[in-house]
């Protein structure tokens, strides 16, 4: 099979082939907009990493950082482990399993977990694992980051829109505050459909959402350090 990369990044490229989910536009944002601030960012946890994008993407702006890549599906893992070999940058260590079995603390936990919460899977089975909101669920990612994030720690996920205040509330129950909150407008018919969500387990004010638009200025800045066009 042929694995040249078919997405072409401004310091790395990827392929995703083999990996049921692609690469979109959620994992791009969230790849760019995880770990924003002050609080340094050493190690990193990509849960789902898929083909690595937001591994690569991650590793990109936090120099010093270490990402340890996890990926459960075997074609994504093959994707993912031939994305970061060829980039030459290093510090990402790619492990095929579950998220739930890595150990460690890590100062970012990041994942775009699947969507689908209700009804029945895909039928094809690759992507049934790879989108069925069971093993790598936005529940148990809070549930994983209350034992596994340093102190100061983040977590950031990006969710449908229809199940963010669910998911805050969980998080919250489990002692995790709400930090950063941005909603994603991805075109005017549609409005709102994703929420960029970032947790931590340090105190502070809680975060009130802002919201950004697909195309628009603010969108083009969270992103133009990796679309080769921008």
């Amino acid at each position: 099979m042929d694995t040249s990369p078919t997405f072409r990044f401004k310091t790395f490229a990827v392929t995703d082939r083999r990996c049921a989910m692609k690469v979109g536009t959620d994992g791009v944002l969230l790849g760019a907009w995880a770990g924003t601030g002050d609080a340094p960012v050493r190690t990193v946890l990509d849960a789902g990493a898929g083909c690595g994008v937001i591994s690569l993407m991650l590793a990109q702006r936090f120099g010093d950082a270490t990402v340890t890549a996890v990926e459960i599906e075997h074609g994504a893992f093959a994707d993912l482990c031939h994305n970061i070999s060829e980039w030459n940058g290093g510090r990402i260590t790619a492990v095929e399993g579950s998220f739930g079995e890595v150990d460690g603390l890590f100062d970012l936990i990041v994942s775009n977990p699947p969507f689908f919460t209700n009804g029945e899977s895909s039928p094809e089975s690759q992507r049934a694992l790879a989108r069925h909101a069971g093993e790598l669920s936005p529940l148990s990612l809070v549930d994983y980051a209350v034992g596994h994030l340093a102190p100061g720690g983040r977590l950031s996920m990006i969710v449908p829109v229809e199940i963010a205040s669910q998911v805050i509330a969980h998080a919250a129950i489990n002692r995790l505050r709400l930090c950063r909150h941005t909603d994603v407008i991805t075109s005017r018919r549609r409005g709102v459909t994703r929420s960029l969500l970032e947790f931590s387990n340090s105190a502070g004010p809680l975060a009130s959402p802002n919201t950004v638009a697909v195309g628009s200025e603010e969108y083009t800045n969270l992103v133009k350090d990796f679309y080769i066009h921008l």
